[in-house]
């Protein structure tokens, strides 16, 4: 049996409008956060809200149009690059989104998002970080997508020519309970995968 990794088969690149509404998506805890104070401050009568009044504005704005990015780009009616595998190994990956929580978001609640100074130190760190993630076309783990209920599943896979590769699949089903069962999968990056719906793919 031949044995490839994700990046020789099924693998892609993120297009920049795509990467970036995953990467902002993904820091979801810290722009409620964010919001939260902005709008306290608001309400507390701060003389000087023009920092907090535009936080506000370009969060919501910016949150709901890469929020429509991501449900087109989960949605199980789209087709195009997708592949069918069958499924060697199913392992559930159950702290993915902790991990990414406690390394990247938890430690920029250091930031004081109602004084500008504070608030241009965070956008420097914030735009070179998504820089890099887009760059490389690197998948951000959303909290969004555990609260859609879908699950990150490290599966080894095998196509119709019985070459193996290694994907992380992201779907909303038990996939461990369907051990060589075949599967239709639309890679997001080189690493990741969304399962489709097989009964859509006529």
């Amino acid at each position: 049996m031949e044995r490839a990794n994700g990046s020789n088969h099924g693998g892609k690149k993120m297009s920049i409008i795509t990467g970036f509404s995953m990467f902002f998506l993904s820091f979801f805890p810290l722009w409620i956060s964010v919001l939260f104070l902005d709008i306290k401050s608001i309400c507390e009568g701060n003389p000087n809200i023009q920092t907090e009044a535009i936080s506000v504005l370009l969060i919501l704005i910016v949150s709901i149009i890469s929020l429509i990015i991501l449900m087109l780009e989960f949605n199980p009616k789209n087709m195009q690059g997708s592949q069918e595998y069958s499924i060697i190994t199913a392992i559930e990956e159950k702290t993915i989104t902790a991990d990414f929580l406690l390394s990247y978001i938890l430690p920029l609640f250091a930031f004081d998002f109602t004084v500008w100074s504070e608030v241009v130190l965070f956008l420097v760190f914030f735009f070179v970080f998504a820089f890099l993630s887009i760059r490389h076309s690197h998948f951000s783990v959303n909290i969004l997508l555990e609260l859609m209920n879908y699950r990150f599943y490290s599966c080894e896979l095998k196509n119709e020519d019985g070459i193996s590769i290694s994907k992380t699949v992201i779907c909303q089903e038990i996939l461990s309970a369907r051990i060589g069962e075949t599967i239709l999968v639309r890679p997001i990056n080189n690493e990741y995968a969304v399962k489709l719906n097989e009964e859509k793919q006529h």
